[in-house]
């Protein structure tokens, strides 16, 4: 096949299935690739191997400043299941776009979009976000709740790994951040008279076939509205099924109208993640960290890569012999820690009854931000079938790390 691109790949034997791989390019060869591809979608294409790899362009970095997404350009392929080892050509293709929109009043209005799309409801205040045409999760953001949020988080058979405002803790929304000392304010709790985060605008907002990413530039206000500091918070979802899918996050704090103090407290996390109640410690559900130790007791505050939860999920009733039964599911969700990040985003709160989070500053006696300056940190989610074991939490972690990495050459 003549193509006047190609990219190479070398997807190892051991590696996991479905992954994405990242291909990084310099801003002249993303500019033609994107002025071939036009309104196009491509797939990179491997005839011998009876291959086709859904491809995606992106210049959006994860990390952002209040003025705007920073750049980082690449061609995202989508690995789907294919005989491994692969080592091979892929020749580009183009093939049209589909130009499609959520159908109203359905049961499902994006049942029959394609990737990751990003249905921004403004008079509703949120993003729908599906996968392959059914829900993943949803970005909210009134001005009538406290702080922005993501819930649900679906992962194997329709079900939700989190839970949003559980009645121990209202104020525990799903996927969530927070601190609960800025400068002597309050923004984590939800009681009267407290701070607010307030989403002002996006920055990025983008779906395809390959993953979405949302970058929102958030104000963190005091009781009376003024500013304390700016966040810009960056999630990207991948577009990969239920059973193995994962979704990166992106934290930075800036420090713009003064000293900016994170007093010392437990109730704060970057993000914070309630896990929903039936995999918690106390119910059907074992918290395992990637240092070989479970339970709150033994990870609370301890450094390490990576926390689990997994366990058994409700899934229905069955007949057993005249009898009515209880079926469960075996599923998780873990949350792994860069390892770029400072000390702080990687130690641990973790409680047995459900919320945890990778960066915390109590565990650092608090964390000052002078004024001008700025702190990021990079986490990813990955929800899974099966417990820590069956569901490879370790390798993907570990893939996580390393990921994988091809080349665009020349057709």
């Amino acid at each position: 096949m003549n193509s006047l691109y190609k990219i190479k790949l070398s997807v190892g034997r051991d590696t996991l299935l479905p992954a994405v791989v990242k291909i990084g390019l310099d801003e002249e060869a993303f500019i033609k690739l994107e002025g071939w591809a036009g309104r196009s979608d491509i797939d990179a294409v491997h005839e011998p191997a009876g291959v086709r790899l859904a491809c995606q362009l992106g210049k959006d970095a994860m990390s952002a400043s209040p003025e705007g997404t920073k750049r980082e350009y690449a061609l995202y392929v989508l690995l789907q299941e294919m005989a491994l080892p692969f080592e091979a050509e892929l020749s580009l293709v183009l093939k049209p776009r589909e130009e499609l929109a959520p159908a109203d009043r359905r049961h499902n209005p994006w049942s029959e979009l394609p990737g990751v799309y990003l249905d921004h409801q403004e008079d509703n205040a949120r993003v729908v976000v599906s996968i392959e045409g059914k829900l993943f999760t949803r970005y909210l953001y009134s001005g009538h709740v406290g702080k922005p949020y993501y819930y649900p988080l679906i992962g194997p058979h329709g079900k939700t790994l989190i839970q949003d405002a559980p009645d121990d803790h209202l104020h525990h929304h799903g996927l969530w951040w927070g601190h609960d000392d800025v400068n002597g304010h309050k923004l984590y709790h939800e009681f009267r008279g407290e701070g607010r985060q307030v989403h002002r605008k996006f920055l990025t907002m983008t779906g395809g076939p390959v993953f979405g990413q949302l970058t929102a530039l958030i104000d963190w206000q005091d009781e009376h509205g003024e500013l304390l500091l700016q966040e810009t918070r960056s999630v990207r979802i991948y577009n990969l099924p239920p059973e193995s899918r994962y979704m990166d996050l992106a934290t930075e704090l800036y420090a713009l109208n003064g000293e900016v103090r994170f007093g010392d407290t437990k109730e704060g996390g970057f993000p914070f993640i309630r896990v929903n109640e039936q995999i918690n410690g106390h119910h059907r559900g074992v918290i395992t960290a990637a240092s070989g130790k479970s339970g709150e007791s033994e990870i609370f505050g301890t450094v390490t890569e990576w926390v689990d939860y997994s366990g058994e999920l409700f899934f229905g009733m069955k007949r057993e012999d005249g009898e009515a039964v209880k079926e469960y599911i075996q599923a998780g969700i873990a949350a792994f820690a860069h390892p770029a990040n400072e000390t702080f985003a990687s130690q641990w709160f973790v409680r047995d009854y459900g919320p945890f989070t990778p960066a915390n500053f109590h565990f650092c006696g608090g964390k000052v931000l002078p004024n001008d300056a700025s702190i990021a940190m990079k986490h990813r989610l990955f929800i899974h079938e099966g417990d820590v074991i069956g569901g490879r939490v370790k390798e993907r972690y570990l893939e996580y790390v390393n990921p994988l990495r091809g080349t665009l050459i020349k057709g």
